[in-house]
């Protein structure tokens, strides 16, 4: 990590920032939402950017950890909803404090969480944070193409059935390739709105699609034993692990301190999305259900304009996820704001690397739990609410109002603290413990 990365300056800033300068930056007087040099996300966009974001794996993965839970996994789904939400919302409190205390970060950053880390815990956390963000938003992407390959390999295997799913892997990572020459969230904004209009769609004739597969069968829905149960719990935790992402999009925002709504409105559609795909995946189809939901639908018209859909949702979901590794390590080699050609080598080396991992790791379950137990659950559940805690017991600056929160907030900060670590560690047991109890398929350059 370079110096300047860990103590978060802004490379390349056209305008030196003031006292003077406004925490808020829009567009113009009229118009908030146009898209103009200088302007920003607009509420809405940010709001399909994060719900794009988080939906995808979340919904294709939980009927599978709800199997493992039985019925009390419900309102376990409903609280890291929460947990995740409030998080969110102290990781976006300490952007606005920053930026209130030091009118340089009132420019657009590449790496806002490293900067937050640096300012309320230090330089090693900034690079811990950094290193933490990487792995797992690239793990996320592996995961991200490979489901995507995964649908389309369903969607063309009776026109294509000698075309194995390592070549549709080749095949979407290198239509996504030309796309990665995006800077920032706001030159992909378009991204949210097909990735999570795609994801809506897709839920519904996913449920459509299971109520017609209703069959008077029963099944034994029961809670399974600890370690699946914590298995479960890192995959729940993974479908509302986006907050690594958060202080990148809401650096983008022309008015930031919207964040805390458009929170709200994010996760309220995401829970709408997954609990009933969750539920209506566990009811009809039983402990039987599979890790991917889709493989357990029956395959028909229905489900393939669904799996198509679901498919798009993942190619542009993939799009939001990847954009922060790029631009952190873009920071860390000092690539110039406005060299095309360094950025593109970049992003092309990180591809390359996506290439090689993903047709290396032949199954996402295990590996979805493992990310959500280590690097989510310190992003999304540990560290927001203790930098938020450390940022507000700093001396405030002169002519400046100290940070003073309710009680029950730091409280709950606390709990959400407890939450993470707990919940995390033992995630993470199980997941490692059900990675080297099974085989593992051979990768595709070695088949």
């Amino acid at each position: 990590m370079s110096k300047k990365a860990a103590e978060g300056k802004s490379s390349g800033s056209t305008s030196e920032a003031t006292e003077s300068t406004p925490l808020v930056s829009k567009n113009g007087p009229e118009d908030p939402t146009s898209p103009e040099e200088g302007g920003g996300l607009s509420m809405k966009q940010t709001v399909l950017l994060i719900a794009g974001e988080m939906a995808g794996s979340g919904v294709l993965a939980l009927p599978r950890a709800l199997a493992r839970t039985g019925w009390f996994g419900v309102p376990v789904i409903i609280l890291m909803c929460v947990i995740a939400a409030f998080s969110g919302k102290r990781l976006g409190d300490c952007w606005s404090m920053i930026e209130e205390r030091d009118p340089k970060m009132r420019s657009r950053q590449r790496n806002p969480y490293a900067i937050i880390a640096n300012q309320a815990l230090g330089k090693t956390w900034s690079v811990v944070v950094s290193c933490a963000m990487i792995v797992t938003l690239f793990g996320v992407s592996v995961v991200y193409l490979l489901l995507a390959a995964q649908i389309i390999e369903n969607v063309f295997l009776a026109l294509m059935p000698t075309v194995t799913l390592c070549i549709w892997y080749l095949i979407v990572a290198g239509a996504m390739t030309p796309l990665l020459i995006c800077a920032t969230p706001k030159d992909f904004h378009f991204t949210g709105i097909i990735a999570f209009g795609s994801t809506v769609l897709a839920c519904v004739l996913y449920f459509i699609q299971m109520m017609n597969d209703i069959r008077p069968f029963v099944y034994r829905y029961g809670l399974h034993g600890f370690q699946e149960f914590f298995l479960a719990l890192g995959t729940i935790m993974f479908a509302f692990g986006a907050a690594s992402t958060f202080p990148t999009i809401q650096n983008d925002m022309a008015d930031k301190t919207k964040f805390s709504k458009t929170l709200n409105y994010s996760f309220g559609a995401i829970l709408l999305l997954y609990l009933p795909i969750a539920i209506g995946g566990y009811a009809v189809y039983g402990e039987p259900v599979s890790p991917n939901i889709v493989t357990s639908l029956s395959a028909t018209p229905l489900t393939l304009v669904a799996n198509v859909l679901m498919a798009i949702h993942l190619v542009f979901a993939f799009i939001i996820i990847i954009n922060p590794v790029c631009q952190e390590v873009e920071e860390l080699y000092e690539v110039p704001r406005d060299s095309v050609g360094w950025r593109m080598l970049v992003r092309l080396s990180i591809m390359a690397a996506l290439l090689f991992i993903g047709e290396s790791i032949p199954r996402f379950y295990t590996i979805l739990a493992l990310v959500g137990g280590t690097t989510v659950a310190l992003l999304t559940f540990v560290l927001p609410a203790y930098c938020y805690l450390k940022l507000i017991d700093q001396p405030a600056a002169e002519g400046q109002e100290a940070a003073n929160p309710p009680g029950w907030m730091k409280m709950a900060c606390w709990q959400v603290i407890c939450v993470g670590v707990v919940g995390g560690i033992i995630a993470t047991y199980s997941a490692v413990s059900a990675i080297f109890s099974t085989s593992q398929a051979t990768p595709c350059y070695l088949q």
